[in-house]
């Protein structure tokens, strides 16, 4: 089926902030890639606190945020890392208290970057170690390069992925190669505004599934048992007619955002936005497709809201936790890391 409402809607940008209650939200953009996140979830109306942290001055005219730090003066001169981790770490040291200062207050606070250069690589985990010195529950959501950037900038952000994975509670993994199989035709531009889209509707049915009444909600505490012991995760994103919602559960299978292996998924955070004619029954089959695959020890939390722009169709996105990436070396793995996860023995299922 492909991701053809998301691509519409990533493009369309058309979304009213809602109000929340009291959990207080923080989305840290980190380094260039980051930040222009920050700017593009400027857009999608998520009642969060946006910061921007980077070590280049002039990229901060083209950001939108409620607040901008500027870190490693003195060392960069606001000119960047050009491309060295150990600057952008030495940048984040350097600005530590002034970092922790904009980062105290929250509940849970997500931290993005793109892997692979200097700033993203080398401040981002410092970022995730303040913020979880905060007392706050921290989800990294960070992307991978495309191949073809070169080997060493694939090697650098493997090192800079192993380091978010000891600071954060949570790390998802968006592998960028992917935008090629979800939008093949777009321009570079709004293929990165998809994946950006992707990113901020993510936060925004985490944020909605524990703070706004709904047919079915998931509370603070159930995200943090979840995410606490969570690992590496990433996203699967389906969507679906509702008179065949194995459709978009098969979407969601077939759609990861990295290449993983599903059968060692320690959890899943499970989201799926319907019309008001969405059944109970509905949520539990698309619920049952997702999960018969995954340890059956699995932490699993369900969040199902109704809204009337979707009627007929169905959303699915799925956050799973404890997973294996061929990105990261395990010392032992129970399944290995072919290409598998694609769940075409299990599909059965939910027919």
């Amino acid at each position: 089926m492909g991701l053809e409402y998301l691509v519409k809607d990533a493009l369309s940008m058309g979304y009213e902030a809602r109000e929340w209650d009291d959990i207080r939200i923080k989305v840290v953009g980190v380094g260039g890639a980051g930040c222009n996140s920050v700017t593009r979830l400027s857009n999608q109306g998520i009642n969060a606190e946006l910061i921007a942290v980077n070590t280049d001055n002039a990229h901060f005219s083209i950001v939108n945020a409620d607040k901008k730090v500027l870190i490693g003066k003195t060392l960069t001169r606001g000119r960047g890392t050009g491309g060295n981790v150990d600057i952008g770490e030495q940048a984040a040291q350097m600005a530590r208290k002034e970092l922790y200062s904009v980062l105290d207050g929250a509940d849970l606070i997500f931290v993005l970057a793109g892997l692979g250069g200097g700033t993203g690589s080398g401040a981002g985990p410092v970022v995730t170690e303040l913020a979880r010195e905060t007392g706050a529950l921290v989800v990294s959501m960070i992307t991978m390069p495309f191949k073809m950037e070169g080997k060493n900038r694939m090697s650098i952000a493997k090192m800079a992925l192993e380091r978010f994975r000891k600071k954060t509670n949570t790390v998802i993994v968006l592998d960028n190669n992917r935008l090629i199989e979800i939008a093949p035709k777009l321009p570079i531009k709004k293929a990165f505004a998809v994946m950006d889209y992707l990113i901020g509707d993510v936060i925004k049915n985490i944020a909605e599934a524990i703070t706004i009444p709904s047919m079915m909600n998931i509370d603070f505490s159930d995200l943090e048992t979840l995410m606490r012991r969570g690992g590496t995760s990433t996203v699967l994103y389906g969507e679906g007619n509702y008179y065949s919602p194995q459709d978009a559960v098969v979407d969601a299978l077939n759609n990861p955002l990295l290449d993983i292996d599903y059968r060692g998924a320690s959890g899943a955070l499970i989201h799926i936005t319907g019309g008001p004619d969405m059944s109970l029954r509905t949520v539990y089959k698309i619920a049952e497709g997702i999960t018969s695959g995954i340890r059956e020890d699995a932490e699993v939390k369900i969040g199902a809201r109704v809204d009337k722009s979707y009627t007929n169709k169905i959303k699915i996105t799925t956050i799973l936790t404890g997973v294996h990436t061929p990105y990261i070396q395990e010392k032992s793995t129970v399944y290995g890391t072919g290409e598998i996860g694609r769940f075409n023995d299990l599909i059965s299922v939910i027919y």
